[in-house]
């Protein structure tokens, strides 16, 4: 059994192909499809900015063909994205529209939770409280959905200082001076599982105020967890830079957000390292304790760590558990499953944090590309006799191998059909026959 782990942590990470793995369709609560938060921005005036950063699943809005002659692709997806921001007496204090137009080079349906229609929304805004109200609409199906369970409070520009500070994840720049241009990180104020970020730190300066800010850190999960305690990364006292006078400029290319970072502006801008990369798939409370000069304040924040594209089968624990059976022997897998929900969880975890060929951060490789098999395995394998794909004979030695080189298929009227799988790397061929051409394929042989 040892030898055969070793074999497949090997070509799990040198076979590659879970790029190319579809997913075994949605969780049971369907996947999340809109992502967004806000920022305040200093502004001139009475009064703020608040930009609205959204993220939307494109599988959300359906492809076809373009029937548009200058369009440069052959299919598109169409959809409109109204963000509308209520005031306390119920009526719209600000409304923005955008267009979807995403091109496609074909009509087929990918994975949910890879691919993004961003956009940022700007609103002038008066101090008070606001509802935010956003409504996605697919032009071809006609599918709408409506959030709207989210107010913020809009503060005046005219109070100075770092009381009015707000933090925004950001991809962190190549080092702590400021950019020309920022990237929200842009998941509804989570982080994305393994990904780096830094936290900008945005306020109204005070006239003549240039000392440096210093950023104090508590980060605890939520709820707490002890055994959870020796996984927090260190965080430590930081003294960042200010950098006064600047303007946010929001801007949209792609799939990607940003702002422009130019002066003259209102703003005050500080840029602080973050080791979210170290962070596991739990939420977090981060206090921020910021000095700047002689002015104090805290901010608080709540977060996730998301994974929108996590594969299919490492969302239910116990399955994620069977999946294993491959690469454990019964005994080891017996003790995994042992103890409550939490404590499987956590056997899970330590499983494959001692196969991690990247230890420094919390996203796995190996973890991952093991379990987007065993989701390929499960969706195109399965039968009437064994509907999970991946304990079938193909299921398995595509799970521990991953897609063959090459496959091939003849129909023996006899014998019935045969597969024959070669992975050239590993010079290893595997036989398989569907004797009664009911699907269910048997490995057969296994020739060098």
């Amino acid at each position: 059994m040892r030898r055969v782990l070793i074999a497949v942590l090997l070509a799990l990470l040198t076979g590659g192909g879970a790029h190319a793995q579809p997913r075994n369709g949605p969780p049971e609560q369907g996947p999340q499809v809109l992502f967004y938060e806000t920022v305040q921005v200093p502004a001139e005036g009475e009064g703020r900015r608040v930009d609205v950063h959204y993220r939307i699943d494109r599988e959300f809005f359906i492809p076809v063909k373009s029937t548009e002659p200058s369009f440069p692709h052959p299919f598109m997806r169409r959809g409109e994205v109204l963000i509308e921001m209520v005031d306390s007496t119920g009526s719209t204090a600000g409304r923005s529209l955008d267009r979807v137009e995403a091109g496609e080079q074909d009509a087929e349906r990918g994975p949910m939770g890879t691919a993004w229609q961003q956009g940022i929304g700007s609103f002038f805004l008066r101090p008070g409280p606001y509802k935010i109200q956003i409504t996605i609409d697919d032009l071809e199906s006609r599918r709408s959905i409506t959030e709207k369970h989210r107010t913020i409070r809009v503060g005046p520009s005219s109070r100075p200082g770092i009381a009015t500070a707000s933090a925004l994840f950001i991809a962190p720049p190549p080092d702590s001076s400021l950019p020309a241009t920022i990237s929200p990180v842009n998941y509804g104020g989570e982080i994305f599982f393994g990904a780096p970020a830094a936290l900008a730190i945005i306020w109204s300066p005070a006239a003549g105020d240039d000392s440096l800010l210093s950023a104090r850190f508590t980060l605890t999960e939520t709820p707490p967890a002890e055994e959870d305690l020796a996984s927090l990364p260190a965080l430590r006292e930081v003294r960042a830079h200010i950098i006064r006078g600047v303007s946010l400029r929001p801007s949209t290319e792609g799939e990607r957000i940003s702002y422009a970072t130019a002066r003259p502006g209102a703003a005050a801008i500080a840029i602080i390292p973050f080791p979210s990369e170290k962070l596991l798939l739990r939420s977090y409370a981060l206090k921020i304790a910021l000095t700047n000069g002689t002015d104090h304040a805290e901010l608080p924040l709540k977060f996730r760590v998301v994974w929108p594209d996590m594969p299919f089968s490492l969302k239910d624990i116990d399955n994620a558990l069977d999946a294993l059976k491959y690469v454990t022997t019964e005994d080891q897998l017996d003790s995994l499953r042992r103890g409550g929900m939490e404590s499987r969880r956590k056997n899970l975890e330590e499983f494959w944090r001692k196969r991690d060929s990247t230890p420094a951060t919390a996203f796995n490789e190996v973890e991952t590309e093991y379990y987007r098999r065993v989701d390929y395995a499960t969706r195109n394998f399965g039968t009437l006799r064994v509907p999970d794909g991946f304990r079938s004979d193909r299921g398995r030695i595509y799970v521990l191998y991953g897609p063959p080189t090459s496959t091939e298929r003849s129909l023996d009227p006899d014998a019935g059909y045969q597969e024959v799988w070669v992975y050239s790397r590993l010079n290893r061929k595997f036989v398989f026959v569907d004797q009664n051409k009911s699907g269910n394929y048997i490995l057969v042989t296994t020739p060098p």
